[in-house]
């Protein structure tokens, strides 16, 4: 599968930015509909963090089903929670075999890992770094920029996994 292009992914961004509180929500209510799932994963998995990063989490999600909407097709089949949570403990048991790797090591490890949608994982960033310094900023230490690092990354594997079945 090739990654879905930078121009895609920059020009949903920005079409998210522009989106009204009200539109946003709506959105959301509406990706919930087609992925139950993965919404579900995001709250259990963000339900004991502050209400601004469990938002935050949503907020980043819908641009990514959005970007992978626009790059594979309209309709993406509603994901299982076994195809969410194979993707999940795969990247955890990742982020724990490396823990005492050398940084130098450890960044070519994440740069292979991260490339099957290097331009769906660099706005997870910028969005991560932008919500933590932006104008009404959210608190977000380097446990929660990680933790919510692991979810997308999640996230983007399963709809990668969906897509390349299709």
């Amino acid at each position: 599968m090739d990654p879905i292009p930078e121009e895609l992914v920059d020009g949903i961004y920005a079409e998210v930015t522009k989106l009204t509180p009200e539109t946003g929500y709506q959105e959301s209510i509406a990706v919930s509909k087609e992925q139950p799932e993965i919404i579900a994963f995001i709250a259990e998995m963000t339900e004991d963090l502050d209400k601004d990063i469990r938002e935050l989490a949503i907020f980043m999600f819908v641009p990514i089903y959005r970007m992978f909407q626009s790059a594979y097709g309209e309709t993406i089949k509603a994901i299982d929670s076994d195809t969410i949570i194979k993707c999940y403990e795969e990247n955890e048991d990742l982020l724990n075999r490396l823990g005492g790797v050398h940084e130098k090591f450890f960044e070519r490890i994440a740069e292979v890992h991260m490339s099957s949608q290097p331009y769906v994982i660099r706005y997870v960033v910028e969005t991560l770094f932008e919500a933590a310094q932006g104008d009404d900023p959210i608190l977000l230490g380097e446990e929660d920029m990680g933790y919510l690092f692991l979810l997308m990354k999640t996230v983007i594997d399963a709809l990668n996994i969906k897509t390349d079945i299709e």
